[in-house]
């Protein structure tokens, strides 16, 4: 029994100690965690451009632009989906053709069934029969497809940041100093201060005397902010926007700032 007391003893010692160990273990974590600093993000959260002047493209000053909406990854995949959807509800979807029921012709039967040692034939309106109806031929309907909204976000920030990486994007502080509807001035300014480029010229504000100026210029197009697309971008070698216009790119696609994201879905719920 001595024996058997004197195990018991030395047991209950060992699970003392492991449990003292484990105390002093996780106390020694906790206070590095709590003394260790963070590590900071390797990358600013923004992205720095030049400041121009629309009549005369000289830089004026330097403008932060928002990482995740001017500096995100080029996802080629992305913009192909969005393209795609895009065009799809460009499509006017009018094409149509004449079946066997719409086609001109009589309804009586083209030959005897037997009798003539050749093929029966019915209906001179069927698809086969010269001036017959179309088989299975296209008819009236819509082509526009469904994309996520998030994909559609996506492709508009992956296509201004492909702009930026590529040093297409000018941004102008603003297009209130052009005040003249005629298409000469606006001509002018854009072989002077840009050479010959396609344009795309984004206002936050409405400007009459910039759209009636450049509206019989055809590599040149003035749009509102909220009819960005990508497309657009895409299209024209050179995208001018306004600096008003760029802050609303940036409430409108960028990301919060420290905040996570299921608090955020939380909110907007």
């Amino acid at each position: 029994m001595s024996l058997l007391r004197a195990f018991t003893t030395a047991a209950g010692s060992v699970s003392a100690f492991t449990k003292t160990a484990t105390a002093v273990q996780k106390s020694t974590f906790a206070t590095i965690a709590t003394t260790v600093p963070r590590a900071t993000p390797v990358f600013s959260s923004h992205v720095q451009a030049f400041l121009h002047d629309f009549s005369t493209n000289e830089p004026v000053s330097i403008v932060n632009l928002d990482r995740s909406v001017f500096g995100a990854p080029i996802r080629k995949d992305i913009l192909h989906r969005v393209v795609v959807w895009q065009r799809d509800g460009m499509r006017q979807g009018t094409h149509s053709t004449k079946g066997r029921a719409d086609v001109r012709g009589s309804t009586r039967k083209a030959a005897p069934q037997k009798g003539r040692g050749r093929a029966r034939m019915g209906s001179l309106r069927a698809p086969h029969i010269r001036g017959g109806g179309i088989a299975f031929g296209p008819k009236p309907r819509d082509h526009t497809t469904d994309l996520p909204r998030k994909v559609q976000e996506m492709g508009l920030r992956v296509a201004l940041s492909a702009k930026y990486a590529q040093d297409q994007l000018i941004v102008v502080d603003s297009f209130a100093q052009f005040t003249s509807p005629k298409t000469r001035e606006l001509k002018h300014i854009i072989d002077t201060a840009y050479g010959e480029p396609t344009m795309l010229v984004v206002l936050n504000d409405c400007n009459v005397q910039l759209e009636l100026a450049a509206r019989n210029i055809p590599r040149c197009e003035v749009i509102h902010v909220e009819d960005t697309n990508v497309v657009d971008l895409l299209t024209y070698d050179k995208v001018v926007i306004e600096k008003s216009a760029v802050e609303t790119l940036q409430i409108t696609l960028g990301y919060p700032k420290d905040t996570p994201e299921v608090l955020v879905k939380k909110e907007t719920l």
